[in-house]
């Protein structure tokens, strides 16, 4: 080995040639993420089981590493043919980039912090490199392909284990009902109803979900059990409310209760999901129990990028952000995504068994990005391009919370109905697969969605914070040629916590099959005397690390629909009272101050919702919405 560094084609200073920097950058980047992997995984289990890990991480990120490490050394390895120098550089540069990757998992440490550490480790190992050519050669040379082979069995281990346990769901169906028909779940995550155009809105934003709403039901004032995706869409499947299940920030729906697909899956559906919002509806959420195949995270170049700490470190940071002025995020699924991954399933699928399938769009979320042409169907755009103001308000650090200028607010309004508008079109798009495939007439579908969104109504933006109606009120749509009645609207308020119960009904299956909940087929059928009388209760518990003027600040929060109001609750015992046929947007609190003590209309609200809550079952600690990180 000693006579190999002495070879003339060695730089005399090191020994190394270009081979050995492509050698040890392959080795630094799969290396780096192994370890990346380890010390996420240990976190995961024992801290935060809600970390929006795509399931491939375990081999995504040491391929990341592989390509953000590896890729610099391979082009100066390059150039090292002709500028020995460049050896050097690329050694050093694998290396800092290396240690950066692991410095960064380090919590509260800040980025600066961890590359001028990643610099001064670089250094000295770069030293002790220089100095043992030989045994670097060696080491990396007899270790690399064992790694290779690791991550290897780690990618097919990880999609072999899922093909298999989704083989092996469906071969142990039971036979399902005769004549069972499909069942279709949509959910428009934070699609407020009162920005459709189904619901009057006065931009044109749903024709297409207009005309598909006149085949059914139209609920219109449908509200949601939480203004946030994770308790929402739990309550949503299991016809619980928020208090009674576990469902919470950090915290995945756990199995205590019943689900809608367990109880479809144990009856011989084929229970599917396809999700765009990956933290609160992954499987990590805990919402894929019951499905036979769920399908979250894709594998992309975005979602390559995104497993590593580096890359997301990079891309996430919000002056390249502003310097760009492009505020999409890695690994996004758009809703034209969804669909091919809904159309390839659609074409597979065994045609003899009935299907339920669950989706969820995230393309009206913030920072609102839709596609041409829809970016400017209701304006010429943002002023910034595709940087989103409200976005930053939410959570870039230099102007978090800096008051947005009404043409912001309008531009941020615009882009949102965009994207409401994008999704109207898909999700044609979408029915009209099914009605290509003959599956229309026998598919009960549902379109709703997980909340609402604000825009500074009560001074705050985006969701989570508060429990007005913009938050909650949300589209809710069935439709099923045959069962439902066609172009009908009801004006009684219902909440989605009866949906799966009405799912249930629909399907014909004796007492909703246990979920909880009143049938919303009570609306149309005369005999059940008028729509159910069930409790409209929304809830949002309480988070720490957001700004003192937030409503959620003041702690725990529940609010109720009835008797023609809407009653709110606060964490400090403030309660609001608001008309919602004379004031829709809550701009006029009706309730008395603490001195004229309680109005009857007040107390009778305050009692009606202590009986919908009844005890809360299940306590939980306070929940932390990260303060300083995207949702």
């Amino acid at each position: 080995m000693v006579g190999e560094d002495r070879r003339p084609d060695r730089e005399a200073d090191g020994g190394f040639i270009a081979a050995d920097l492509v050698w040890i950058g392959a080795w630094l980047g799969l290396a780096s993420g192994l370890i990346e992997v380890g010390i996420v995984t240990v976190e995961h289990v024992t801290v935060h089981p809600i970390m929006e890990l795509s399931r491939d991480y375990v081999w995504l990120t040491p391929l990341a590493g592989l390509l953000l490490v590896g890729t610099p050394a391979l082009v100066l390895a390059a150039i090292g043919h002709r500028w020995r120098l460049a050896l050097r550089i690329g050694l050093f540069l694998a290396l800092t980039l290396a240690v950066l990757a692991l410095l960064l998992l380090i919590p509260r440490l800040a980025d600066v912090a961890c590359l001028v550490l990643a610099l001064g480790i670089a250094t000295r190992l770069l030293v002790w490199i220089v100095r043992r050519p030989a045994t670097t050669r060696r080491l990396v040379r007899r270790t690399l392909p064992g790694l290779a082979l690791l991550v290897l069995l780690l990618g097919t281990g990880v999609r072999g284990r899922r093909a298999l346990e989704t083989r092996r769901g469906l071969a142990a169906l039971p036979p399902p009902p005769a004549e069972a028909i499909n069942v279709l779940l949509i959910t428009l995550d934070t699609v407020r109803a009162a920005s459709l155009s189904l619901y009057g809105h006065e931009r044109s934003t749903t024709p297409n979900l207009e005309r598909y709403a006149a085949r059914g039901a139209v609920f219109e004032h449908a509200f949601s059990a939480a203004p946030w995706t994770l308790p929402s869409h739990a309550s949503l499947l299991t016809g619980r409310w928020p208090h009674e299940l576990s469902a919470s920030y950090g915290m995945p729906l756990d199995d205590s209760s019943g689900t809608l697909a367990e109880l479809l899956r144990d009856r011989g559906y084929e229970t599917v999901g396809f999700v765009a919002n990956m933290r609160y509806c992954g499987y990590e959420s805990g919402l894929d129990r019951g499905f036979l195949r769920y399908d979250d995270y894709d594998v992309s170049l975005g979602r390559l990028l995104e497993s590593s700490a580096l890359a997301r470190a990079v891309f996430d940071n919000f002056r390249l952000r502003r310097l760009v002025r492009d505020d999409q995020h890695l690994g996004r699924k758009s809703a034209d995504e969804l669909n091919e991954e809904v159309f390839e399933w659609l074409a597979d699928r065994p045609a003899d068994r009935p299907f339920f399938a669950f989706l969820n769009y995230f393309d009206a979320h913030e920072p609102y990005l839709p596609p041409a042409p829809f970016d400017t169907r209701f304006g010429d755009g943002r002023a910034e391009g595709r940087l989103s103001p409200l976005h930053h308000w939410l959570w870039d650090p230099a102007v978090r919370h800096a008051e947005l200028t009404p043409e912001e607010i309008r531009e941020e309004r615009f882009a949102y109905e965009g994207a409401i508008a994008y999704l109207d079109d898909r999700i044609d798009r979408l029915l009209a697969r099914l009605e290509e495939l003959g599956e229309a007439d026998r598919t009960l579908v549902v379109i709703t969605a997980d909340h609402g969104e604000e825009f500074g109504e009560h001074g705050v933006f985006e969701h989570g914070y508060s429990l007005y109606r913009p938050s909650i009120e949300v589209p809710l749509v069935i439709v099923l040629p045959g069962s439902v009645p066609a172009d009908a609207r009801y004006a009684e308020p219902v909440s989605l916590r009866d949906v799966p119960a009405t799912i249930g009904d629909l399907l014909g299956i004796a007492g909703g099959g246990g979920l909880p909940g009143r049938s919303l087929a009570a609306a149309w059928e005369e005999s059940r005397g008028g729509a159910a009388p069930t409790p409209i209760v929304s809830e949002l518990d309480y988070a720490s690390g957001q700004p003192d003027w937030f409503p959620v600040s003041r702690g725990d929060m529940r609010s109720l629909i009835d008797e023609g109001a809407h009653y709110i609750r606060s964490g400090d015992g403030r309660e609001e009272l608001y008309d919602l046929a004379d004031d829709p947007w809550e701009t006029r609190d009706l309730a008395p101050g603490p001195a004229a003590g309680p109005s009857p209309r007040l107390a009778s609200l305050r009692a009606r919702l202590e009986q919908a809550l009844g005890h809360e079952s299940r306590a939980r600690g306070a929940a932390t919405r990260p303060g300083g990180s995207e949702p």
